[in-house]
């Protein structure tokens, strides 16, 4: 996936050319989906079970359930209409963006919980050129963004919401992705089932999205919590990060491709674009400039 500079930029740009008014809610829409990598982020911290807690989070990257967590977070505004509208179009511009990567092993559930095939259009490797450029570009857009000036509103208020429908269906955003685990597993999203039962896959061609080297002699990576061997001749440091693919026999991976992912991770650059994102959402810029107006003002009467 992008990250969460590249994400909030081409949601700028995308909000100026249909001239969006509220930026606020269209650019939360366009971090939504990364909910479940947020929460697997802490579920690794707990020392949960990887396998499990991708099973559970994994839906929540989804158009259906961003659709549903998009309703929930509609019934706290005035304009339930609107508001869905803004935050549930930017989660198809992330999910959008999410498919133009290359994502061996992995890609985008576009129609969960119909169909548990994933897609992927492999048009660029996260860290490449085209990915360093786009970071660049959307550093220059967000930059432009906190300097114009815009109305100060209130997307959201807890007040007007309704309760008694946002309630069972935070309920429903919960279970859903339970009853699907198993579905999950069946149809080896992720390579989960191949992470959870190696022996099953025993000769068969398995894929690594974003494996760690932890060890160099040998080489061994790790995936999800589980561990294996890298057959190649190829050098690397620890703490590497790289896409495989190949064949698994006997606790070994036996690589037919390897891609090293370049550059700092995706998860300290989407802190910078998080960062964009509150400075947006508290209205710093206009903050910034009501106060300088202010003390102007005061230090004026004080003459």
């Amino acid at each position: 996936m992008p990250d969460w500079l590249v994400h909030l930029g081409f949601a700028y740009v995308m909000a100026r050319l249909i001239k969006l008014r509220d930026l606020k809610l269209f650019f939360l829409g366009s971090l939504l989906p990364d909910v479940s990598r947020v929460a697997l982020y802490f579920a690794d911290l707990a020392h949960l079970d990887p396998v499990s807690s991708h099973l559970y989070f994994m839906p929540f990257h989804t158009p259906f359930m961003a659709a549903l967590v998009s309703s929930v977070i509609s019934l706290f505004s005035q304009n339930f209409k609107k508001c869905f509208f803004l935050i549930f179009l930017g989660t198809i511009l992330h999910l959008a963006l999410d498919l133009t990567q290359y994502r061996m092993g992995n890609g985008v559930l576009l129609f969960y919980p119909f169909s548990f095939r994933q897609f992927y259009f492999s048009l660029f490797w996260s860290g490449d050129n085209v990915s360093i450029f786009l970071r660049v570009l959307a550093i220059g857009v967000l930059v432009i963004c906190l300097l114009k000036k815009r109305p100060v509103r209130r997307p959201l208020s807890l007040k007007t919401a309704n309760l008694k429908i946002a309630f069972p269906l935070m309920v429903l955003i919960l279970v859903i992705p339970l009853s699907t685990t198993s579905l999950m597993m069946k149809n080896n999203v992720d390579y989960l089932d191949f992470l959870a039962h190696p022996q099953k896959w025993e000769g068969k061609r398995v894929e690594f999205y974003n494996a760690k080297v932890i060890s160099t002699n040998p080489v061994i990576v790790k995936e999800k919590g589980v561990m294996f061997e890298l057959v190649t001749s190829e050098e690397f440091r620890e703490g590497d990060r790289i896409c495989i693919q190949g064949t698994y026999k006997e606790g070994r991976i036996i690589p037919v491709f390897i891609h090293r992912y370049r550059g700092p991770s995706k998860s300290m650059v989407s802190l910078a674009g998080l960062l964009f994102f509150i400075l947006v959402w508290i209205n710093f810029p206009q903050r910034i400039r009501v106060w300088a107006h202010l003390r102007g003002s005061f230090l004026q009467e004080e003459k």
